[in-house]
């Protein structure tokens, strides 16, 4: 039997934007303008006829995803784009841009999405989202590269119909946006830090900048009037967050993948190889699967320069009980019959839930040394896990099987 640490009690979410990776939709997209098939997402203009159809919302973002099979919308490839989402298999493609000495007018979108709870009067805020260039590789490219995409943080007053969804709104100014145009067709990170006012509950991203005061760079050779960009990966952090890598992980030499991490979406969070500067993953959770016991970084990337957090995933022979890292609460003998020894644990106390979550009718204990024994005698064969909670509220989870 192989010993090893699991995840118990999950994090608190440390995002505010509602499904940040557009990965949670309610259908399929089908045509242009569907963003509201992604859950939690939408454009600001309250007055489109839905009953008519797609078509009549010209200022409504595209959402795209790897379902879907037209060529509108489809990931990677559409007319428009060849890209993979930055994380996950959901995107939004947005009209930041229209040049009006053109004939046919389209309409700029706006991309706005909801927050699971106001933000806190006088705290900062981390903002963070990524773009990409719809240019590189397709048969419908943008015409124009811009500046100053930005997102603007509100109460959703924004969200009215008489502002007015397709137009430049120079009144409004984006607490975050870029100064400088952007025309990578990689994924390119706009970051800022905010104070709230207590009021926040949406984001919008776009191009609220009147033509002006938009800086382009034209390709004159696609023909097109517009410039167009990828979204992926809204965050709202509160500063002082910290990654989270899980817990430590044991596989046998030869077994399954482990899976590291958090299942939190949209954060912007970068995986490594402990010494190695190589990213090696972007999403909350990886899997990996080591042929020696390796070390993995995960970095937080917000605006106070960011934050760490490790997970070691330990490689040994089934059957052994690897070493516990100096210091760091165990348990044993693993599988366990009538007693259960907790080591390096002292001032902490112990809590046991069935497989299924459920609390053990079992005192919480608490450990006055760095060797405690505990009966477990009542508990009936199965699988338990033990959790460890130190005074100051931090936790450590671990699998026991009683015999």
């Amino acid at each position: 039997m192989i010993f090893f640490t699991c995840a118990c009690i999950s994090q608190a979410q440390v995002n505010y934007v509602l499904n940040p990776s557009l990965e949670q939709y309610s259908k399929c997209p089908t045509y242009d303008n569907q963003i509201r098939y992604a859950d939690y997402w939408n454009c600001i203009d309250t007055d489109c006829n839905y009953t008519n159809g797609d078509t009549n919302c010209a200022c409504m973002p595209e959402y795209c995803n790897i379902c879907s099979t037209n060529s509108c919308c489809s990931v990677p490839n559409s007319a428009t784009y060849s890209q993979y989402p930055h994380t996950g298999n959901g995107m939004a493609q947005v009209v930041m841009y229209f040049d009006n000495s053109f004939p046919n007018t389209n309409q700029r979108d706006y991309l706005q999405g909801r927050f699971n709870k106001p933000l806190t009067a006088g705290k900062n805020y981390c903002v963070t989202f990524y773009v990409c260039f719809e240019y590189a590789n397709s048969s419908d490219p943008s015409g124009y590269a811009i500046n100053n995409i930005g997102a603007y943080l509100d109460d959703g007053t924004i969200d009215a119909d008489t502002i007015g969804c397709g137009m430049p709104h120079p009144s409004i100014i984006p607490q975050v946006h870029s100064s400088v145009i952007i025309n990578d067709t990689v994924w390119v990170e706009i970051q800022g830090l905010i104070t709230a006012s207590g009021t926040e509950r949406f984001i919008t991203i776009g191009n609220f900048y009147d033509d002006a005061h938009t800086d382009t760079i034209a390709y004159p050779g696609t023909g097109n009037s517009w410039a167009a960009y990828l979204v992926d990966d809204v965050s709202v952090i509160e500063i002082g967050a910290k990654p989270d890598a899980g817990p430590d992980a044991y596989v046998s030499p030869g077994s399954d993948s482990a899976t590291i991490g958090s299942s939190e979406e949209g954060l912007p969070l970068t995986w490594f190889v402990y010494g190695s500067l190589v990213p090696i993953g972007h999403t909350g959770s990886i899997k990996v699967h080591p042929d020696t016991t390796t070390t993995y970084v995960l970095s937080l990337d917000i605006c106070d320069g960011g934050t760490t957090d490790t997970v070691t995933v330990f490689v040994s022979p089934a059957g052994v009980k690897p070493l516990t890292p100096k210091g760091e609460p165990s348990i044993w003998p693993n599988p366990a019959k009538g007693q259960l020894t907790v080591s390096n644990a002292a001032g902490n106390y112990l809590v046991i839930y069935d497989v299924v979550g459920r609390e053990v009718p079992f005192d919480k204990l608490t450990m006055t040394s760095n060797k405690e024994v505990v009966d477990i005698s009542g508990l009936v064969s199965g699988v338990y896990v033990v959790q460890i909670i130190a005074p100051d509220g931090s936790k450590k989870c671990m699998q026991m099987v009683k015999e």
